[in-house]
């Protein structure tokens, strides 16, 4: 298998990156996860545009245009033969010899890598019967707008749904009202009351490239969708719960804990297939 690293090809298991680059060191540095299929990357300049703010944010210098690091993506699926994939890129600040906290110098160079590698496996039956989810306090930082590679805490969230028999972890914080849910550990929420669709606000949670294609095809169709703080205890009332990402697409939930749903409800599956539509129409204009 290959991988693309600042400007090369390498093989994948060579050791390449220094061991005092600040996205080991640090975490210092941003990723994006993005869904391949026959030799087409799904939303890419979405995502690339999404990593672009976030580097210019926190002052990381962005090395390549958008058509080269397609190119070599295109590139890097085809050497590893990746049918139904995903496509991962990386960007940190780079190489810091003395690890200082202090920023290096302006003309750091900053380590970007891409790889390329088959979809992970996921059981077909969260898609046809539903996900189970559990409740997990949000452990994050402040920066969670950005998707940075400091991803222990959503580690831990996920492992805890994994070791109780779960799919997903459904993070939530604090405030005077009570527990109110952000997000998964890699995935949006949507919950559906009335008929109508409410999800959690923009509110230090990672604007997710599926949740806003989700959030737009379904406006477009008549269908209210609502941005604000959901509490926990809304979500255990809903009539339908699901979640959204690059690689569970739209995805049901049955289960929270021990709280039953109907699914795939009504409106969960309306989202299924116009997402799945927009793939393929998306699909067929590149």
């Amino acid at each position: 298998m290959k991988a693309f690293l600042n400007g090369k090809f390498i093989e994948k298991k060579e050791k390449a990156i220094a061991l005092e680059d600040r996205g080991f060191t640090f975490g210092d540095g941003l990723f994006e996860v993005l869904r391949t299929k026959n030799s087409h990357i799904f939303f890419f300049e979405d995502h690339l545009l999404r990593m672009k703010y976030s580097a210019e944010f926190l002052g990381i210098p962005f090395p390549y245009s958008f058509d080269y690091i397609k190119e070599m993506a295109l590139e890097l699926i085809s050497l590893n033969k990746v049918n139904d994939g995903e496509l991962y890129i990386e960007l940190t600040r780079g190489t810091d010899l003395n690890r200082e906290h202090r920023y290096p110098s302006e003309d750091m160079q900053p380590t970007f890598f891409m790889l390329a590698f088959p979809l992970r496996q996921i059981d077909p039956e969260n898609w046809k019967h539903g996900a189970t989810v559990f409740p997990y306090p949000d452990l994050r930082h402040r920066l969670c707008e950005h998707k940075t590679i400091n991803l222990l805490p959503n580690v831990l969230a996920k492992n805890f749904a994994y070791a109780h028999g779960g799919y997903e972890a459904l993070m939530y914080r604090e405030d005077h009202m009570g527990k109110y849910v952000t997000e998964g550990g890699s995935s949006n929420y949507f919950i559906v009351k009335n008929g109508r669709v409410i999800t959690p606000e923009i509110d230090n949670i990672l604007p997710g490239i599926t949740r806003a294609k989700v959030i737009k095809i379904l406006k477009s169709h008549g269908i209210e969708v609502i941005e604000r703080r959901v509490y926990l205890e809304e979500f255990l009332n809903a009539d339908e719960v699901f979640l959204v990402s690059t690689v569970s697409k739209v995805m049901p939930v049955r289960k929270i804990a021990d709280r039953e749903f109907t699914a795939p409800g009504e409106i969960t599956m309306t989202a299924m297939k116009l997402y799945g539509r927009l793939m393929e129409e998306e699909k067929g204009r590149h």
